[in-house]
């Protein structure tokens, strides 16, 4: 590492996790670098470059201002199919993650630098050239994930040959390792008592922006990290389904929608979707009780080994009715973002044959019921883990047994 790259010394990082967390952030990380490298290997991938925030973090561990880099390349990273990972950084972040990473060097700056961003795009793509060669692998096809128009020129002005990243990094972080299994089981700990406290705030009166917001201070305080959504809706705003956080109020009578979308402990997805009643309950409401026994034949059928397209013909149809407004897929996948792999509703979308639900997926089970016009709709989803002999609810909060008719 250029002795000149660190900006003098950083405190200690908080590297103990949360009481209650089983893990080890050593062991985690170490596992998702191995994981990576052996699909890069087996995919003929000799190096790859990474700009997407998730990526990076999967790679080396390290995250600094995701969802700032989200929008803009301020960081990145080289990971050699054998080796380590080469982080380039945020100056002003070097000092923090030299905690975590071997080889940090600061990265270089190109978006939004006007007259001057072609010039400091050949720097940024030079470095990562010159990092090549330090690693035996220039020449090579490089992998690349997410990367503006200027970037990509640049890199291939410096003589690299670009290739799609996303054949490996998908089939890497779509099977979690046992220590992301472990940070995924806390994190539906961190969901269930987040969904908790949204519950016990919904009354009459409150602003669907105030139950967001009792949401994401449920979600901070446990060591959390971002609500990437605002998927909170009351009334008629649940009906079709993604509206956000409004001004409105919510009225007795109204159902009130909830689809957590949060980045949890060490970024983590928290992903699952409650609907529930402020007031008094009627006997029952249609389109819940299809919405919950949708989710519930989703989950009996999930196994390993099923293809997609199996797993897709084995579930019940919705009802003809609710089809217009049904969910844009059925099934996605969860970890440090939401990702693969995407299965669709029979009839929705191609489903291939030959990819199949594999142990140790975090998969979300999605489903909303609603009639074109109604009055109201039912979002629920379940997140959970693929096992050996089917699934695990990572997320165990109650549906409303109220709106099934079941009493209080």
């Amino acid at each position: 590492m250029d002795p000149g790259a660190v900006r003098g010394t950083a405190p200690a990082l908080n590297s103990e996790p949360p009481q209650g967390a089983n893990v080890s952030l050593t062991r985690l990380r170490t596992e998702r670098l191995k994981r990576l490298q052996h699909t890069m290997r087996a995919g003929g991938m000799a190096v790859c470059v990474f700009f997407h925030p998730a990526n990076i973090r999967y790679a080396t561990g390290a995250s600094m201002m995701d969802v700032f880099c989200a929008g803009i390349s301020t960081r990145y990273c080289v990971v050699p199919a054998i080796g380590d990972p080469v982080l380039f950084e945020w100056e002003m972040g070097v000092p923090y993650s030299s905690k975590i990473v071997r080889d940090v060097r600061v990265a270089g700056w190109w978006q939004f630098t006007g007259t001057r961003r072609v010039e400091t795009a050949d720097r940024m793509a030079a470095e990562i050239r010159d990092v090549l060669s330090e690693l035996g692998v220039a020449g090579e096809e490089v992998g690349v994930d997410r990367l503006d128009i200027a970037g990509l020129l640049a890199l291939q002005r410096a003589g690299l040959r670009v290739v799609d990243a996303s054949p490996v990094t998908d089939a890497a972080r779509e099977v979690k390792t046992p220590e992301e299994v472990n940070v995924m089981r806390f994190n539906g700990v961190i969901g269930t008592e987040m969904m908790g406290e949204f519950e016990a705030a919904i009354a009459e009166g409150i602003a669907e922006y105030e139950l967001f917001a009792r949401l994401s201070d449920s979600l901070l305080r446990r060591r959390g990290e971002v609500i990437f959504s605002r998927l909170v809706a009351s009334g008629q705003n649940t009906n079709p389904w993604g509206s956000e956080a409004h001004d409105k109020l919510v009225k007795n009578g109204d159902l009130v929608a909830v689809d957590t979308d949060a980045v949890g402990y060490e970024g983590y997805l928290i992903d699952f979707s409650r609907t529930f009643l402020c007031g008094a309950a009627p006997p029952s409401i249609e389109a819940y009780r299809v919405a919950h026994d949708c989710l519930l034949s989703m989950r009996a059928a999930l196994r390993p080994g099923l293809s997609f397209r199996e797993y897709a013909a084995s579930v019940p149809a919705i009802p003809e009715k609710y089809l217009p407004l049904r969910y844009d897929l059925m099934v996605h996948g969860a970890g440090l973002e939401d990702e693969g792999p995407v299965i669709y509703h029979q009839g929705q979308g191609d489903n291939p044959e030959g990819e199949y639900i594999q142990e140790n997926m975090a998969l979300c089970l999605e489903c909303y019921i609603g009639t074109v016009g109604g009055a109201c709709g039912v979002k629920l989803e379940d997140q959970l883990l693929v096992t050996t002999g089917g699934s695990e609810l990572l997320c165990s909060y109650p549906y409303d047994s109220r709106l099934l008719g079941a009493g209080p």
